[in-house]
């Protein structure tokens, strides 16, 4: 995908992240005037947008969560994205 396998989590966790967020910040803001615009096939296409990014980030972090020197962090990591994906589900 976007990142080797063998790629440290911390790179994939917040150099992903934070692309990641700023991506999902201007999906949410398009997706809110494209709405209020009532251009409702384009506020669903950028909501699809901002799933299948996470999803993307997601399965990158998933697959290098394994990449730590301590075990716990593969745990924390793997609960966070799936705390992170509930929410995403709940709140948009």
């Amino acid at each position: 995908m976007f990142f080797r396998t063998n790629a440290k989590l911390w790179k994939v966790w917040w150099i992903g992240g934070a692309a990641l967020a700023a991506a999902t910040a201007a999906l949410i803001w398009a997706t809110d005037r494209a709405y209020d615009a009532d251009h409702l096939a384009l506020g669903g296409l950028a909501s699809v947008a901002r799933i299948l990014l996470y999803l993307a980030w997601f399965h990158a972090v998933w697959r290098c969560s394994r990449n730590v020197e301590r075990p716990l962090w593969t745990y924390v990591a793997r609960s966070l994205l799936i705390a992170g994906l509930l929410a995403s589900a709940v709140l948009y």
